[in-house]
C-alpha cells in the first residue's frame, strides 16, 4: 500500500520575495495615486483633502495584516471550508437583494453596511469561487459521465453567483468572475469539446443580458463610436482619451492633472489609470503594465512549483483573478472594451477590493513556500515481510 497520499511530503521554504515586492510596490502606488486623484474632490465634499487617503491607508494596513496572516496559513486548509465559504458568499449576495439591507449607491446595491464599514460581498465571492473551482477540478474523475457531472455542477454554481452579482447590478465583477472561472476550467485539462459546447450554449444568455438591456446596449454603441455620444454615454471615455493625450510621454507631474477635476468619472476608483496616464505619461502607464506582467510571471511560477494539483489550480486562479481584472480595467480606460465598473487591483480606492487582492496575494505567497520533497516509498509493515 502506497502511503504517500497520507503523508505531507512538502518541504517549506521562504515565500516568493519578488512577488511580495511587486504587491508592495502596487499598494504604494495605489496610496499615492488615490490621494492625487481624490484630494480636490475630498476637499470640496468633506473639507479634508486627506479624507480618502486616510481611509485607504487604514485599509492598506488591514490588507497587509491579512496578507501576512494568509501567507502563514497552509493553503490546504481551504479544502475543508469550501462549502462554508460558498454558503456565506451566497447568503451575503442574497442579503443585498433584501430591501433595506443593502446600501444603494447610484442605482446599484453592492454594499452591506456594518457600522462605519461598507463591505462589498461580490469581491469576497471571487476568492471563494476560485478556491471551490480549484478543489473541484483538482479531483480526478474517470469516464464521460463523471466528466459531465464535474463540469455541470461547478458551472451551475458559477452561473448562480454570476446572476446574483448581475442583479445588483455589477456587470464588471460578474464578467471577471466568469472569465476567471472559464480559464481555470481550461487549465484544469477539461476536453475542449465540453468547453466549446458551454460557450455556444451561453451565447443567447449574453445576448439577453447585454443587448436587451438599454444602458448596456448604449455602452456598447458608445464603445464603437464614442464621439457620436460625446455629450452622453460616450463622454466619460472621451475624457479618458484626453487625459492620455495631455499626459504625453512624461506626464504633467504628480498632482498636476486636470482631467480629475469635474471631467473624469470616478477618478480615484474605476478611472484611476487615466489619472496615472495624465500625471505620469506613457512612461508611467507602461511601468504599471509591466508590474502587472511581473505579477503574472511570478504567479504562474508559483503555480508551476506547487506541490499538488489543488495548489497549482489555486495559484493559477488567484493570479488570473488579479491580472485579468487589471487588464480589463486598463482595456476599459483605454477604450479597448466597453465601459464597465472594474477597479484596478491594489491601486483603485476601495476597501473591499484592496482587502480581496491582499488576501489573494497572501494565499499566493503561502503556496510559493511549498515544494514537493523527494521521499522514499513508504510501505506497510506487512507488505515488507510478505
Amino acid at each position: 500500500m502506497d502511503m504517500k497520499s497520507y503523508i505531507d511530503t512538502r518541504r517549506v521554504g521562504e515565500p516568493d520575495l519578488v512577488l511580495f515586492v511587486t504587491v508592495f510596490a502596487l499598494a504604494g502606488i495605489g496610496l499615492a495615486m488615490s490621494y492625487s486623484a481624490s484630494a480636490a474632490f475630498a476637499q470640496r465634499a468633506f473639507g479634508d483633502s486627506f479624507f480618502f487617503l486616510k481611509r485607504q491607508f487604514l485599509w492598506c494596513l488591514a490588507g497587509f495584516a491579512a496578507l501576512f496572516f494568509f501567507q502563514r496559513l497552509d493553503y490546504r486548509v481551504f479544502t475543508k471550508y469550501t462549502k462554508v465559504m460558498l454558503l456565506v458568499s451566497f447568503v451575503a449576495l442574497v442579503l443585498l437583494l433584501v430591501p433595506g439591507i443593502g446600501k444603494n449607491v447610484k442605482g446599484s446595491v453592492r454594499w452591506l453596511s456594518l457600522g462605519p464599514v461598507n463591505i462589498q460581498p461580490a469581491e469576497m465571492v471571487k476568492i471563494a469561487m476560485v478556491v471551490y473551482l480549484a478543489k473541484v477540478f483538482s479531483t480526478e474523475h474517470d469516464g464521460i459521465t463523471n466528466h459531465v457531472v464535474q463540469l455541470l455542477i461547478p458551472m451551475l454554481i458559477t452561473a448562480v453567483m454570476f446572476m446574483l452579482i448581475m442583479l445588483q447590478p455589477d456587470f464588471g465583477t460578474a464578467i471577471v468572475l466568469l472569465v476567471v472561472s472559464v480559464l481555470v476550467l481550461i487549465v484544469s485539462g477539461f476536453p475542449l469539446a465540453y468547453i466549446l459546447s458551454l460557450f455556444v450554449l451561453s451565447i443567447p444568455m449574453f445576448y439577453l443580458i447585454i443587448y436587451q438591456v438599454a444602458y448596456r446596449r448604449a455602452r456598447l454603441m458608445a464603445f464603437f463610436d464614442p464621439w457620436r455620444f460625446r455629450y452622453g454615454i460616450g463622454y466619460h471615455i472621451i475624457q479618458s482619451f484626453i487625459a492620455f493625450k495631455k499626459g504625453g510621454f512624461l506626464g504633467t507631474g504628480l498632482g498636476s492633472g486636470t482631467q480629475k477635476l469635474h471631467r473624469l468619472p470616478e477618478p480615484h476608483t474605476d478611472f484611476i489609470f487615466a489619472v496615472i496616464a495624465e500625471e505620469s505619461g506613457l512612461l508611467g502607464t507602461v511601468f504599471i503594465v509591466l508590474i502587472f506582467c511581473v505579477l503574472l510571471w511570478r504567479g504562474m511560477r508559483v503555480a508551476l512549483g506547487a506541490p499538488d494539483e489543488f495548489g497549482r489550480l489555486l495559484a493559477i486562479g488567484l493570479t488570473l483573478l488579479l491580472v485579468v481584472q487589471a487588464f480589463i480595467n486598463i482595456a476599459v480606460v483605454t477604450g479597448r472594451l466597453p465601459t464597465t465598473g472594474v477597479p484596478l487591483p491594489f491601486i483603485s480606492y476601495g476597501g473591499s477590493s484592496l482587502m480581496t487582492t491582499m488576501i489573494a496575494a497572501g494565499v499566493l505567497l503561502n503556496i510559493s513556500r511549498y515544494r514537493e520533497a523527494v521521499v522514499p516509498e513508504v510501505k506497510l509493515a506487512e507488505e515488507q515481510w510478505s
